[in-house]
């Protein structure tokens, strides 16, 4: 009997994904949202090698960091950077026909960027790209319905700035409510997705082993998108323009394609290794405090009895762990890697503690100099007791309970920019968070 993969270290890039030039309507890590300007390159190929250049040089940064760490077979890295690390300088990648669905370039710019004989035992969660499919943008700028919808927004916004005392708590709450109804008449779909690339095989439920996959966000926030362009630009996706795909979570949330919408897939590594294979399972953002995959956890179709998920990953761009929400099995992990917040003050420290009932270990990467405003995180905790019931409000139900994780073995590493990010990333270069350098975690202990 072997023990490949029988061990895991999390990387996360806390680096922010937030727009440039922010400014904030309410609170954004709460209610609110922000007004800004997306940087970008405008043609797709050029963002794309952009991004996966800064997301390459993150990725090296770690590796220089695990020189003289345990680095054999036993050992899987998982590397998670945030919500929203891939898009355009609208908004969203736009594209008409099919053809030019940009999840495909990217997947294989990222496979290119990370080879196996490279990164032998990493899988990567490279955060999520945001693309629409529109036969003309153009149109929907200029429709009538976006007009005025985008202008509504803008005024309420300003005078939102402007307002104090009770009437500034009324015009937010005319804003929160026009935006959730223009979410239930969008003028355009957008999909949000997370890239999977890994040189240990992921594989499907019907048995499709893949290197690559995609998974996909369904839970529109207030703040995935700006509420208005700073600079005065009409020719970018804002907010109130925007829903997501439905997708049909009645029968679970297993993966049948590599790219399909759903969210839990596997790695198999065997009848002859301990573990056979073991459960993933990405919840991109809000779609965790939505409870997406613990609405599940007692009703997936899995293949046996005693499968869960046992690696539960949140990319996200405002979002921490969620007890409630919590969908993995005992001893399994809960990691998120945030681009927009910091969950305290401390900067740079690895930290213990218990934040929404979750005991956990974390550490911040607060505002860059002379970037306020930008921000993030990486979280860690791991499952003692896991939940019990579909519905986390149900009397029946019990809610999951953590071990005590020490802040000990994290290492964290400044990652230096290069040109490419000013172009890009308004908030800086980030950080590396590494959870478990030198003595990842046993997955079953």
């Amino acid at each position: 009997m072997s023990n490949n993969h029988s061990k895991i270290r999390f990387i996360g890039y806390a680096i922010p994904t937030t727009p440039a030039s922010m400014v904030a309507i309410g609170d954004p890590n709460g209610p609110g949202a922000v007004a800004g300007t997306y940087l970008g390159s405008k043609d797709l190929a050029a963002d794309i090698a952009a991004r996966v250049a800064v997301l390459k040089n993150a990725v090296e940064a770690a590796r220089a960091q695990l020189q003289g760490a345990p680095n054999d077979t036993s050992i899987t890295n998982v590397f998670v950077a945030p919500e929203f690390y891939f898009h355009g300088e609208q908004g969203p990648y736009v594209y008409a026909d099919d053809a030019d669905d940009p999840a495909p370039m990217l997947l294989a710019a990222l496979a290119k960027a990370f080879p196996a004989s490279d990164y032998p035992n990493w899988t990567f969660v490279c955060g999520s790209a945001i693309s629409a499919q529109i036969r003309n943008i153009d149109h929907v700028y200029a429709e009538n319905s976006t007009v005025v919808r985008n202008a509504v927004v803008e005024a309420l916004s300003k005078q939102w700035l402007a307002a104090f005392g009770p009437l500034n708590g009324v015009i937010f709450d005319m804003l929160v409510n026009f935006i959730k109804n223009c979410h239930s008449y969008p003028n355009m779909e957008v999909r949000n997705r997370a890239l999977v690339v890994s040189n240990i095989p992921v594989s499907t439920y019907d048995g499709a082993s893949t290197d690559r996959m995609t998974t996909e966000k369904y839970f529109v926030s207030n703040e995935d998108f700006i509420l208005y362009d700073v600079t005065g630009r009409r020719d970018v996706v804002t907010e109130q323009m925007t829903a997501y795909p439905l997708i049909d979570l009645s029968g679970g949330d297993l993966k049948r394609s590599p790219f399909d919408q759903y969210a839990v897939f596997r790695q198999d590594y065997g009848v002859a290794n301990f573990p056979e294979y073991m459960d993933f399972a990405i919840e991109i953002c809000l779609d965790h405090s939505d409870v997406r995959l613990r609405r599940n956890i007692e009703s997936e179709p899995w293949p046996r009895p005693t499968d869960a998920i046992h690696i539960h990953l949140i990319p996200s761009c405002g979002m921490q762990i969620s007890q409630s929400s919590v969908a993995a099995d005992k001893d399994g992990f809960v990691f998120n890697c945030d681009g927009q917040y910091a969950l305290d003050k401390s900067d740079g420290t690895p930290q213990q503690g218990t934040l929404n009932s979750v005991d956990c270990v974390y550490v911040n990467h607060n505002q860059p100099p002379g970037n306020t405003g930008y921000a993030a995180h990486t979280q860690l905790a791991r499952v003692s007791v896991a939940a019990t019931g579909n519905d986390p409000k149900a009397k029946t139900s019990t809610q999951p309970q953590f071990h005590k994780l020490e802040a000990t073995d994290i290492v964290v590493a400044d990652v230096t920019a290069i040109p490419e990010l000013a172009s890009h990333f308004a908030g800086g270069p980030g950080q590396i968070h590494i959870y478990g350098r030198d003595t990842p975690f046993t997955l079953y202990p």
